[in-house]
């Protein structure tokens, strides 16, 4: 009768779990995808790599450069990535497509001009993702390179309480400007080091929040991220968050050369059951994203290989 009872709890236990996992979305970022976009070998290499590995969404990098050599705002010229777009979604079942910048002026100007430009979903862009490290001292400080090129330019004083103004600032022009559109835009935040009074108004203007988790194995990972994921828990927040695995060598990158992506992610999953129940119950983590593809793709080869 004891066998019969522990081997039920054990299939409950088991059944949770998978649909736990089963339900999570993987994204992937995109590095060097001014060199990818355009060759079709490329293209399909990498959206293969994304099929097999189960990534739902892609955030792009490099936008920029590809808008210097295509224009991205011309609708004249911009096929070549609403071709890539909907071949992602249509024939390697990508649901969401993001693009990533430091700065509103750069959405306003011309991701949100190319999405304007386009008739169909399948070629627009989904996820508007701002990426700007307000924290880094090195970067907003006199001299840095944000305070050089945003803080100054805005008048808005250099130093971590101006480069917050100006971050928050331009998640609220994200946040207008994916209003009222047919097309869903989501506002996703890249952050890595905040404070309880920062992120909780950094939730107010944002759909999604990638917490960075650096480590060298997925229970590290847990552990750097902890205090930030207790700063979200105190202030009673259901925003969806996706926690950030970087994949260079130095942190998860050499771990992922022996061990799968689902074993890294319940992995980090039951050290936050062990360290601190009431994150997993209570936080709205909707999954794992991977930063970035070209330094990912080397330690999944690695493993694939030896594996097989």
């Amino acid at each position: 009768m004891i066998f019969f009872v522990e081997k039920k709890l054990f299939l409950i236990v088991f059944l949770l779990t998978s649909c736990f996992f089963y339900g999570l979305e993987r994204t992937l970022y995109v590095d060097n995808f001014n060199d990818i976009l355009g060759s079709p070998l490329k293209e399909d290499k990498l959206l293969l790599f994304a099929q097999k590995n189960n990534f739902k969404v892609l955030i792009l990098y490099e936008l920029n450069k590809v808008h210097k050599r295509i224009s991205l705002s011309d609708p004249r010229n911009n096929n070549i990535l609403s071709e890539f777009i909907n071949k992602a979604k249509q024939k390697y079942q990508i649901k969401k497509i993001g693009a990533s910048g430091e700065a509103a002026d750069f959405f306003v100007k011309i991701i949100n001009v190319y999405n304007n430009s386009r008739q169909k979903s399948s070629e627009k862009f989904d996820i508007y993702n701002l990426e700007y490290e307000y924290w880094s001292s090195n970067a907003s400080n006199i001299d840095g390179y944000y305070c050089v090129n945003y803080l100054e330019e805005n008048n808005i004083p250099c130093g971590r309480e101006g480069s917050f103004k100006f971050f928050v600032n331009n998640l609220k022009q994200l946040k207008n400007l994916s209003k009222g559109k047919p097309h869903k835009v989501e506002v996703d935040a890249y952050v890595g080091y905040y404070t309880q009074p920062e992120i909780a108004e950094i939730t107010k203007y944002c759909d999604r929040l990638t917490i960075i988790a650096l480590g060298k194995d997925p229970k590290i990972c847990f552990n750097s991220a902890k205090k930030n994921l207790d700063y979200i828990f105190n202030i009673n927040s259901k925003i969806k968050t996706n926690i950030l695995f970087s994949t260079i060598m130095n942190d998860l990158g050499y771990w992922l050369k022996f061990d799968s992506l689902d074993k890294g992610e319940k992995l980090f999953f039951n050290e936050m059951s062990n360290k601190d129940i009431k994150l997993k119950n209570n936080l709205n983590v909707v999954g794992f994203t991977y930063q970035a593809y070209s330094s990912l793709e080397k330690s999944i080869s690695y493993y694939s290989y030896n594996n097989n």
